[in-house]
């Protein structure tokens, strides 16, 4: 179930990189005549920089690394989506803020308008993949207060010893 998580994640990921961009990079946004040259270059940065975590979050979730090292970037890649998309339900609360210029403008999903409804999608799919490759881990994982103990006096972290060696000091 982990890795179905770790997939989950990845197309969440993936999905807003790839959506930013090419709902932003075009008419009626970056290249639309009426925008400012100020306003393009701060929709294009927010691309560019939108799709760099993209790859440093499809990067995390797949490299190797100890076990606390996977479980972090686990954590920062699930945010990505939802860091992403979370401004866009804080934007439209905004006095005069809409998620389109004109009613009916952008499709709609279940009546919704479609970047409303990715950007719910893409945050949810994050969480729920984030939750299933947790709720795995836990089952294979020695309970917190035995994982997380400090070692023994004379014993590294990682370094397993019997308890007849630690009594016996070696």
């Amino acid at each position: 179930m982990a890795r179905v998580g770790r997939l989950l994640v990845t197309a969440a990921v993936l999905g807003t990189g790839i959506s930013h961009a090419l709902a932003d990079l075009n008419r009626t946004h970056v290249f639309n005549p009426r925008w400012t040259p100020h306003a393009r270059f701060h929709a294009a940065s927010a691309i560019v920089t939108d799709l760099g975590w993209t790859i440093a979050g499809v990067w995390l979730l797949w490299r190797s690394g100890t076990r606390r090292e996977q479980d972090l970037a686990l954590k920062v890649a699930a945010l990505h989506p939802i860091f992403s998309y979370a401004p866009f339900f804080v934007a439209v609360t905004l006095p005069g803020a809409e998620a389109e210029d004109k009613p009916g403008q952008i499709p709609r999903v279940a009546g919704v308008p479609v970047n409303l409804f990715v950007a719910g999608v893409a945050s949810g799919l994050s969480a729920l993949g984030y939750l299933l490759a947790r709720a795995d881990d836990r089952r294979g994982r020695p309970s917190a207060r035995s994982s997380d103990a400090r070692p023994t006096a004379g014993v590294r972290p990682g370094e397993v010893r019997d308890h007849q060696a630690l009594a016996a000091g070696t």
